[in-house]
This record gives C-alpha cells, structure tokens and sequence, in this order.
C-alpha cells in the first residue's frame, strides 16, 4: 500500500526564488534517498505564498528507510537549517503522513 509525506511550508516575501531552488535540491536529495514521485508544488491561493514538497514510498517500512536516510545526510541537514533557519526562506512549516486507501 502506498504510503506519502508532504510538507508545507510558507515562504516569506520576497523568497520565492529561493523555495523554488531549495526545492530542487530536496527533490534531489529524496531520490537519492530512495523516495519516489518526488514533487514540489507552489499554493498561490493564499498569502503567504506556500510550497508543497512532496514523496511516496511502496509502503511505511520503505518510508522509513527514506527519513532515516535523509536525517543521517549531513547535505540534508544542512539544506534544513539553511531553509529554516533566521536568515531562511521559510516562514514555518507542517508535515502529514498519508497512506493511499
């Protein structure tokens, strides 16, 4: 069954160059990890502007083998400090688990 994890992120202003590249870099780093349909998507409906990262994996134990990857990657902790740190593009986030029913 197919499990996601999607994250949300409002983008301060100004920044929206920056969450669009920062987002490649994710894509990027999440495929190496093993994620597959790695998406980003902007949500221009709302002020703030937001982006949607998202990614799926076969099932929750395949997930997992994805987020433990990517937290023991030092590019993929570097890359959350620098979108959410002070001098990030990031306004604050959230993020959901899904499985396809």
């Amino acid at each position: 069954m197919t499990v996601g994890f999607s994250s949300v992120s409002s983008i301060k202003p100004g920044r929206v160059e920056d969450a669009i590249a920062d987002g490649e870099k994710f894509k990027k780093l999440l495929a190496a990890a093993g994620a597959q349909n790695v998406r980003t998507m902007l949500l221009m409906s709302s002020t703030p502007i937001r982006t949607v990262l998202s990614y799926e994996a076969a099932d929750q134990a395949a997930l997992g083998k994805v987020s433990d990857a990517m937290m023991a990657d030092p590019a993929t902790q570097e890359a959350m400090r620098a979108m959410g740190g002070p001098d990030g593009w990031s306004a604050g986030y959230t993020t959901d688990t899904w499985i396809e029913v």
